[in-house]
């Protein structure tokens, strides 16, 4: 029997994604992160495949996957680094046709990583992504369900716990807006907020300090393209932050239904 299925596998800090390749198409799975470890590959490929004699190859990457050896079963493991995985995963995910574009993995911390002329380096990053805004959700709100505190943020109002540049200053400053945070929740006072607002103030505070690396990196690096993988960027206040700040500096970033997966998809 021919060997016709790669597994690609990024084990995350709060999800492990798979892909499954069958050379004909590509079927995505995720689940909880557990310690990467031989029995945790183990149940992941039971889910994914009924015979482990149909397995090509299985690559991965994030986590400790180093801890996972060279093979499993005589199956070929192959290990690839986590800014690697990040930026091929964009490639084959989007298909740029750029020489030079930046990717921003927006998972539970954020990182930039840079395709420049074949060559792939990391360029900046941050503590700050989704696992931040589950973190400060659960302890502020009482939600940590990505799915409730999107609905929340969709409602609320930052204005209620942030101070913007026209209450602390005359106006704009540069290119910022008179709505811009001046200082985030900075209000002290939260009498007035609902759940709503507090939700909302907590992804701004995290989106804007993404869209300021993210900025800075592009700036510097004379970046025009934006890949953005991931799952963070599903948080519709985020997304629109990024939209709208990177289009301060005329660029556009690009999103897709299946970002969440890319980094898996640099593995196969």
């Amino acid at each position: 029997m021919s060997r016709s299925i790669k597994l690609g596998i990024d084990f995350g800090i709060t999800n492990t994604d798979v892909v499954i390749d069958d050379g004909a198409n590509l079927k995505f799975k995720t689940f909880s992160s557990k310690n990467t470890s031989v029995n945790f590959l183990k149940e992941l490929i039971s889910s994914c495949t009924d015979d482990v004699s149909n397995l090509q190859i299985i690559g991965v990457t994030g986590g400790k996957h180093e801890a996972l050896g060279s093979s499993y079963e005589g199956i070929e493991i192959k290990h690839y680094n986590e800014v690697d995985a990040i930026v091929k995963g964009a490639i084959n995910t989007f298909h740029p046709k750029e020489e030079k574009f930046m990717v921003m993995s927006l998972g539970s911390g954020s990182a930039c990583a840079i395709f420049s002329e074949g060559e792939i380096f990391h360029a900046a990053g941050t503590g700050l992504g989704g696992g931040t805004i589950r973190g400060l959700s659960k302890l502020i709100v009482g939600e940590d369900d990505p799915i409730i505190i999107n609905a929340l943020s969709s409602k609320g109002k930052r204005e209620k716990v942030d101070l913007l540049l026209k209450d602390v200053i005359s106006g704009p400053i540069g290119n910022l807006p008179e709505s811009a945070s001046a200082v985030n929740f900075g209000k002290i006072d939260y009498s007035e907020c609902n759940k709503e607002d507090l939700a909302a103030g907590i992804i701004s505070m995290v989106g804007q300090t993404i869209l300021k690396t993210a900025i800075t990196v592009a700036s510097i690096n004379d970046i025009k393209k934006v890949y953005v993988i991931g799952r963070s960027y599903k948080y519709d206040l985020l997304r629109e932050m990024l939209m709208d700040g990177l289009g301060t500096i005329n660029m556009e970033p690009l999103f897709h239904e299946n970002g969440e997966y890319a980094i898996c998809m640099g593995t196969i």
